[in-house]
């Protein structure tokens, strides 16, 4: 599709992701998704979204603390 950015599966990413099972946000807009998911799922009071948005947003993150540290 034309305009879309496609990386190849081999590709080296241009910053280093977070490899957790519960991925966690590595940049404010991936942090302000986590919060809006967290967000609607208080509102539409979905227990299993609230659980998945906290684990996001509160675990300690190896890549993210790494990165804060260089």
């Amino acid at each position: 599709m034309p305009g879309t950015d496609v990386t190849p599966p081999n590709a080296e990413p241009k910053t280093r992701r977070c490899h957790c099972v519960i991925a966690h946000p590595q940049d404010e807009n991936e942090w302000a998704r986590a919060q809006a998911a967290l967000d609607n799922a208080l509102a539409t009071n979905d227990a299993q979204g609230v659980l998945l948005a906290c684990m996001q947003l509160m675990q300690p993150c190896p890549t993210r603390d790494e990165q804060a540290a260089r």
